[in-house]
């Protein structure tokens, strides 16, 4: 017999190389033929010399844990060893208990190193590993990942590589529309080896994805797999794609009973290919005529921008508008409209009102001459306007409001007036249209070079999985089964993780596993994996980045690459109306969500309803919490008044509890109304709905705060409301929640009107005074240098300073607030403390939350001389103090003579945000 381990024998027959060397027992070379003996052959064969390719003295290659062979894309983790004959290689390799072989061109088969046998990657595994128990799906993906490609987006995970940057000329397409934000994450994704696109809610998210995935098919970047925690996301991709006329591109490989459906209607799959390949030929667009027009159109996606920018600014405005409006029915104002000042920019009244604060100290003739005629040349004849009168500061408020309205709805009209004549909408139906021809046209070509194959389940991974991706260039699968669905060790070019927010490092790693490149796809703001400790004494996390029970995929990701992990937020929103949309962009998102959506006049799409007084809850043996009273409100009141134009499939009622769900599913009354908790209705949406908070105001509710008042629930929970979202809650407003809390105070501001508490302190104009603040201290520094005293600007620069921390992110702090701004009137002041307010008596600084626009803490800044060295100066400082006290405004004076400045304000703003205690 030939020992296959010291000669290869291979015999050219109908223009393909065979191996034989396994079916040889002799063989012997003449000058012109080779004469070969078969096994269970008598007779002998002849064969041409120049058909036969005879190799000996091979050079071995020892395989071992870290280095495995890699064929056609696909490790042998089987193989046992590797022999090199010249331009062959042949692997042996482990069948059953037997060894047998193949021979393959040498530019086949690549060997490769594995990195889960170095210390750290190892750590690493075993620690997730033993997370894990046998009952667990996971159980047996860990047990085979023994060999983690070095290539492999999960090699560069476990050893921390650094991020690579790829050069791809790619002209990108959009066939699914798409703006500013997702032409860059698209880009940056298909440049990065490593990419997190956050994706906020109603922003796009699955539009991205299918844009990116069409970048990859037309560009030939090889093949791409999506994956998520659970189905109903992959299948979003998959739905849009096939309604799109693109699903003929993608291998639904998740569970046994998908992968059935998938191999079961491939002839029809093959059919749709056919018509594909069989129609005329596409007429492709070229890369300059879409990168010509991609660039127009980005200029006037920019236009729209600012467009959208500009509505949410005037909405605003005008709220806050109306919020002064109430303010000024307690006030007489004087009657300046024949002021010229007033028929000035608001720009220019600002700068006015800013001067006069700052001049109101001069004293001196020579001074007071400088100041008129200064006036005069700036804003024309005031005549015997007094500016250091409460009254005339707030008239002339008004004005900039109205004028500032008025501007904003002017830039308005210009903008959709160019977006017209430029025919915005027009460039972007073409845009799109090209992109979808270069997509279809593309995979037209692919497929008119492939001969039609037919898969089973059983033997796709085995006859070729390159060409099976080059037929199928789309997997989608779940974290859990894409391993399972691909040969041993097969990478794919990309692996997209959506929703990996959700998505633990458990299930991640062996997805990661399976590709070179990773785009990690999610929203850290919304709910995070719940994945609970298996083994109490388990060890501690080799790194506090790899904490399964810390971490999702995502922000494990963020917290090992930290600054040098490319990260793109999609900014635009299309989903909810812009006032609930505001509360999560506002508390949540730092503002940076442009919504695009709009507002039907004289809607309410938020509200607060709650019960009467009394403690409703109930804790279940089980620890679940109900509250029928919130039930029956739903029932009775919330669905009948505010939801009885809404039809009941677009109604849906949330709640923190399962308990809760299931006293709503008794009730037959919300027959068709969806119901389930918040984390089921992640990724969801429905035009109304209802959330019910359960806690009432017992020891045992307030020991449910924390869960019910956690961030990412609270965000998921008001985003899945496109128009109308309505909070039912106890009497007292969950006075122990913060975000809770917010949102009611939010949705107070929201509803003028309809106040649900009255309060002594008004509402802070916030952006007349950060408007104010703008305009103030660049004419301070042009006229003076500073604020009013240096100390103020020192002081300033510390507020922000603390401000900036985490416990404090929420609130805000502006310069010289009118006091009289601050009061709902002035009906509870002796006669001398309104003088005092109306003669344009100020707080040197006020912290207000930006979200619910309420006041939290006043700050004074005193000077030794102006202050504690003046007798009248201090006579002001007692009447504020009164002022304050009588309207429960907290007031924390801070001399420039003292110190620990830092210290006394984070105290006073953590007494000030501390819950009230509960009762016991």
């Amino acid at each position: 017999m030939i020992d296959p381990r010291q000669v290869a024998i291979l015999v050219e027959e109908n223009g393909a190389v065979i191996d034989k060397t396994a079916k040889i027992e002799t063989f012997q070379e003449n000058p012109t033929t080779v004469q070969i003996v078969y096994t269970g052959r008598s007779q002998p064969y002849n064969y041409r010399r120049q058909r036969v390719t005879i190799l000996d003295r091979p050079t071995p290659v020892r395989l071992d844990a870290n280095l495995c062979v890699e064929v056609h894309g696909s490790v042998w983790t089987n193989a046992t060893t590797v022999l090199q004959f010249g331009p062959w290689t042949r692997v042996f390799y482990r069948k059953g208990t037997t060894e047998t072989y193949r021979t393959y061109p040498a530019s086949d088969v690549h060997f490769v190193h594995s990195v889960a046998q170095h210390t750290g990657p190892a750590q690493i595994l075993a620690y997730l590993r033993a997370a894990l128990p046998p009952q667990d799906p996971l159980y047996d993906v860990y047990a085979k990942l023994k060999f983690v490609h070095a290539d492999s987006a999960l090699a560069r995970y476990l050893e921390v590589r650094p991020i690579e940057t790829s050069d791809n000329a790619v002209t990108p397409i959009f066939p699914f529309a798409s703006n500013l934000s997702q032409n860059r994450a698209v880009e940056q994704a298909l440049r990065q080896s490593i990419s997190v696109i956050e994706g906020p809610p109603g922003t796009g998210k699955t539009q991205t994805i299918l844009n990116l995935i069409a970048n990859i098919i037309c560009s030939d970047l090889g093949t791409v797999g999506v994956v998520s925690f659970n189905n109903a996301a992959v299948d979003n991709v998959r739905d849009k794609l096939v309604d799109e006329g693109f699903g003929y591109a993608v291998a639904n490989l998740g569970n046994q009973d998908k992968q059935q459906k998938f191999f079961a209607a491939q002839p029809t799959r093959n059919a749709e290919v056919r018509r594909l390949v069989e129609a005329a030929a596409i007429p492709m667009p070229s890369p300059k005529q879409v990168a010509d027009l991609g660039r127009t159109l980005r200029r006037w996606q920019e236009a729209d921008r600012r467009l959208a920018q500009a509505r949410q600014e005037i909405d605003a405005y005008l709220l806050e508008h109306q919020h002064f409006e109430h303010h000024l029915e307690r006030h007489e104002l004087p009657d300046l409209d024949r002021l010229p000042l007033l028929r000035r920019s608001p720009e220019r009244i600002l700068d006015y009102l800013a001067e006069t604060a700052m001049d109101a100290d001069e004293t001196g003739r020579m001074r007071q001459l400088v100041r008129k005629v200064r006036s005069y040349l700036r804003y024309g004849p005031t005549g015997q306007l007094d500016a250091d009168t409460t009254e005339v500061v707030l008239a002339l408020q008004r004005t900039y409001y109205e004028r500032r309205i008025s501007a904003l709805r002017h830039r308005i009209e210009q903008a959709e007036k160019e977006l017209r004549r430029a025919d915005f909408a027009g460039k972007s139906a073409e845009h799109r249209e090209l992109s979808i021809r270069t997509l279809r046209g593309t995979l037209q070509q692919r497929y008119a070079a492939m001969s039609p194959t037919t898969y089973t389940q059983d033997s796709y991974r085995r006859s070729g999985f390159a060409a099976f991706g080059r037929d199928y260039p789309v997997i989608l699968s779940t974290c859990h089964s894409l391993a399972r669905s691909l040969p041993d060790g097969y990478l794919l070019d990309y692996l997209i993780i959506d929703e990996s927010s959700q998505v633990s490092l458990l299930a991640a790693a062996p997805a990661l596993a399976c590709a070179r490149t990773v785009v990690i796809v999610g929203d850290l703001r919304q709910l995070q994996p719940v994945v609970k400790e298996v083994t109490p004494n388990a060890a501690a996390a080799p790194a506090p980045a790899y904490d399964y029970l810390e971490h999702s995929i995502q922000s494990s990701f963020i917290d090992l690459y930290g600054e040098a992990l490319t990260s793109t937020m999609l900014r635009e929103h299309y989903r909810c109306d812009p006032a609930i949309i505001g509360f999560c962009n506002k508390t949540f998102y730092g503002g940076q969500l442009v919504p695009f959506t709009t507002s039907t006049p004289g809607s309410h799409p938020l509200r607060v309803v709650r019960t009467v007084e009394g403690n409703h809850m109930r804790q279940h043996r089980d620890r679940g919490r109900s509250n029928q009273r919130e039930v029956d409100v739903i029932v009775q009141q919330v669905i009948p008044q505010y939801c009885s134009d809404v039809e009941p499939e677009d109604i849906g009622i949330t709640t923190p509890y399962r308990r809760q769900v299931d006293k709503l599913a008794d009730s037959s009354l919300i027959e068709g109304i969806a119901n389930d908790t918040v984390h089921k209705f992640q990724g969801r949406q429905k035009e109304a709905i209802i959330m019910t908070t359960v806690l009432d105001e017992t020891w045992r509710g307030r020991l449910g705060t924390d869960f019910v008042d956690d961030p990412h629930l609270v965000n998921v929970a008001v985003s899945r409301a496109g128009k109308r979202f309505l909070l039912v809650t106890n009497h007292s407003l969950m006075p122990t929640s913060r975000n809770i809390g917010d949102l009611i105070g939010y949705i107070q501001y929201h509803n003028p009107n309809e106040p649900l508490v009255e309060g002594s302190i008004l509402s802070v104009f916030d952006l007349l005074y950060r408007d104010y603040s703008a305009r103030l201290q660049p004419l301070a520094r042009r006229l003076r240098t500073d604020l009013r005293y240096k100390s103020e600007n020192i002081m300033l620069t510390v507020l922000r300073d603390i401000l900036a921390e985490d416990p404090y992110t929420r609130l805000e702090v502006v310069p010289h607030v009118l006091l009289n701004s601050t009061l709902p009137d002035l009906t509870r002041l002796t006669a001398e403390q309104a003088t005092y307010v109306r003669n344009r008596a100020e707080l040197d600084f006020v912290i207000y939350n930006r979200i619910t626009l309420r006041l939290v803490l006043a700050i004074e800044v005193d000077g030794f001389k102006f202050h504690e060295d003046n007798p009248a100066q201090l006579a002001k400082d007692a009447l504020k103090n009164a002022i304050c006290a009588t309207y429960e405004i907290p007031l924390l004076r801070l001399p420039t003579t003292g110190s620990e400045e830092h210290r006394r304000i984070r105290e006073r703003l953590d007494a000030l945000l501390e819950p009230p205690a509960g009762p016991r």
